[in-house]
């Protein structure tokens, strides 16, 4: 019949050019392949994968190998409509912000400020105290939100949400003040959580006088507006306010944390099982020494919700395990087989300043390979018992700076004594089998713990399956 649609993508078989392609229906060069499947410019990806953020987790220029020119390939490149380098953020106490950018090859030029000094307020108290890197605009940029404090000094007081896109060359910055008014941490995990190709957060929320009582995770969805943005965040799903972020509930997790001294989230959200709902990571410490760290996964609903934590899954720092409890955990894929993997330690207790490197795998379901895990690497190698070291942190995330293809760690710690100055921070290169080379110096606070307190690019999506 003339109304058959073999592949079923909708168009009827004497209307598609590619009867047995469901992704398309149209090939112009009548090459036999769907234009989607054509690669115009030779670089590698479709020019249907170039158009969405795919496999590859990037958009770029189906007719221009080198969609930004600037000197990569797109294959090679992380953000291949960027054609300014990737930087990296640090706090500092001069009432502006250090931004360092990276040479391609995991190091990285001096630091230069940022930022309006003391946020224009003329208080020399200011600072800007957090910041998150990613393309909240959408155009394929990288870009940052900064938090500013008139005085870091007062819990209580009302922030400044700033938002900087780079125009010109690569250490220019338009400064946009989107909320004078903000009355709380919007910054944890970054992804798209909200399956919109959206950079959304998603932020921690807790009672805790000593203990936790209560805790939950709110989102905040993006709203697509950010350039025009008059509010940080509106609880109305329509945004009646023009604000950036519709914040709501993503899940109470109460059950989860209640009598705990800590719970954390992943910085990353990564889809595990092939539903195409990116999931979070979640961590509990029942007191402040050498404790045994359960490990869960949050189901994420691809609304900006996720599904309330289960069981644990695992039991990092089981007893006479000769591991640490856990300040950091990554989730990405750090032995290439495209299956998302967790590293997570560095404690002060224990074996202080270890990581330890859990692969991913899928039999059916997703879960992590404990038979697999080992040591990773170990910041302070002389304290593998005991506690009260140096080595703890909070602060590790991963990029890929060299551009190798293997994912790579920036951390930063205080390295004579575990709380307080001299701190550093430092790059380990990765190998792509879940070990680093050695921890290079990036940079170093003789005088205080800014060395933990930085940012680098987080990517709306991890370029992997991890289902396998």
């Amino acid at each position: 019949p003339v109304d058959d649609d073999s592949d079923g993508d909708g168009v009827p078989d004497d209307q598609d050019d590619c009867p047995d392609d469901p992704n398309g229906w149209v090939d112009s060069n009548n090459d036999g392949v769907c234009d989607d499947l054509d690669d115009n410019d030779g670089d590698g990806i479709p020019n249907g994968e170039e158009k969405e953020y795919g496999a590859d987790c990037s958009i770029s220029d189906p007719n221009n190998p080198d969609s930004d020119n600037d000197g990569k390939l797109d294959p090679d490149d992380l953000y291949p409509l960027d054609p300014f380098p990737e930087y990296i953020l640090f706090r500092n106490d001069l009432g502006t912000i250090d931004l360092m950018l990276s040479n391609g090859d995991g190091t990285f030029t001096p630091p230069v400020e940022v930022g309006e000094l003391y946020g224009g307020s003329g208080d020399s108290n200011y600072r800007y105290i957090s910041f998150v890197i990613s393309d909240f605009d959408n155009n394929g940029q990288t870009d940052f939100l900064a938090i500013g404090d008139i005085d870091p000094q007062d819990p209580g007081n009302l922030l400044d949400l700033w938002w900087f896109p780079r125009v010109n060359d690569p250490q220019s910055f338009i400064q946009y003040l989107i909320d004078d008014k903000l009355d709380r941490n919007i910054f944890g995990t970054t992804a798209d959580i909200g399956n919109d190709d959206l950079v959304d957060l998603v932020a921690l929320e807790q009672q805790k006088p000593n203990y936790i009582s209560n805790a939950w995770l709110y989102s905040y969805t993006n709203m697509g507006i950010i350039a025009d943005a008059v509010c940080a965040y509106t609880m109305d799903p329509l945004n009646p306010e023009g604000c950036a972020f519709h914040r709501q509930l993503a899940v109470d997790i109460t059950a989860w944390s209640s009598g705990q001294w800590i719970v954390r989230q992943s910085y990353d959200a990564v889809d595990v099982n092939q539903d195409g709902n990116r999931d979070i990571v979640l961590i509990r410490h029942a007191n402040g020494g050498n404790s045994a760290i359960p490990v869960t996964l949050l189901a994420g609903n691809g609304d900006g919700t996720f599904a309330a934590p289960g069981a644990p899954i695992f039991t990092h720092n089981q007893p006479q395990s000769g591991q640490s409890p856990a300040n950091s955990m990554l989730f990405a894929d750090f032995d290439n087989d495209k299956i998302s993997d967790l590293m997570i330690g560095l404690d002060d207790d224990g074996d202080a300043g270890s990581a330890w490197f859990y692969p991913g795998q899928n039999q059916g379901n997703y879960s992590w390979n404990l038979n697999g895990a080992f040591e990773s690497f170990d910041l302070n190698p002389a304290a593998e018992n005991g506690g009260e070291h140096f080595g703890v942190t909070g602060s590790a995330q991963s990029f890929d700076f060299d551009f190798d293809g293997n994912e790579d760690i920036m951390l930063g710690y205080n390295y004579t004594q575990p709380w307080a100055p001299p701190s550093q921070t430092v790059y380990l290169g990765g190998k792509g089998d879940g070990t680093f080379n050695a921890p290079a110096v990036i940079r170093q606070f003789p005088n205080s713990s800014f060395a933990q307190n930085f940012a680098i690019p987080k990517r709306i999506c991890q370029p992997f399956l991890t289902g396998g």
